[in-house]
């Protein structure tokens, strides 16, 4: 194996618990092959992930059993097309404005018909409007708290200037056996936090065990609560970058 070639495909550290313990893993997996096919630009890996995504809300719909497992499989493949369209534009140099954007945009306009999907299926079995509301609410948290992350992004940039170049790929960790140990008990800790790539594990599961009530009033608790947290973070954050402008 070129090490130097698994060093610059390692370019990346998830700290999530879902895609730092599995989908990294897997990601460098895929990428050990398909790396230099020069044809999977990570802008084709990124409308792979979209037609996946697509395609299990597709499968979805229906409430049939051997469809909805097809649709967990065709789902957790479009999240690790998702990884892999990043990890490919580091790998080759390859980042752009536009890649990041497609990116972005399609996790956020992608998710809310998969979550609905889900509602919907839990109001054909029920007759109740509740799951419909509840995919609403945690779709809409998820994205608000998107929103919030970019514009503080933004406003910090507008405080400091503008990075002046692009930042290097990240280099790889190298670890002793036992950091990796204490990073493995580290990521597992992480798993009550229920970011946005920890959900496509929980949907996953829970419609395998075909839990939906379970399933859409976890997702619309734990992003409820993480938009509360979330706005009290960065509404501090917010007002510290005031106070630093009227300090300059």
């Amino acid at each position: 194996m070129n090490r130097e070639r698994l060093r610059r495909i390692r370019n990346c550290q998830s700290d999530d618990w879902y895609p730092a313990l599995v989908v990294r893993p897997l990601t460098i997996l895929v990428m050990l092959v398909i790396a230099d096919w020069r044809f999977l630009t990570p802008n084709v890996l990124t409308t792979i992930a979209n037609v996946a995504k697509i395609a299990a809300v597709a499968l979805l719909l229906p409430d049939e059993r051997t469809l909805t497992l097809w649709a967990v499989v065709i789902l957790q493949l479009g999240v690790l097309f998702d990884h892999l369209d990043g990890t490919m534009a580091r790998y080759r140099g390859a980042s752009s404005t536009f890649g990041s954007f497609y990116d972005k945009v399609s996790d956020a306009v992608l998710w809310f018909p998969t979550v609905v999907a889900i509602g919907w299926i839990g109001y054909q079995r029920t007759g109740d409007a509740v799951p419909v509301v509840l995919a609403a609410s945690s779709a809409y948290a998820l994205l608000m708290t998107g929103y919030m992350k970019w514009l503080n992004e933004a406003e910090t940039r507008k405080a400091t200037g503008p990075s002046p170049a692009a930042p290097a790929p990240a280099a790889p960790p190298e670890r002793s056996g036992r950091d990796w140990a204490l990073w493995f008990g580290k990521s597992m800790l992480q798993v009550y936090r229920f970011e946005e790539m920890d959900l496509y594990f929980w949907v996953g599961l829970l419609l395998v065990l075909d839990e939906l009530e379970i399933l859409l009033w976890g997702m619309a608790v734990t992003q409820t609560l993480r938009l509360v947290v979330m706005l009290g973070r960065r509404a501090a954050e917010a007002r510290t970058l005031d106070r630093k402008r009227r300090q300059a």
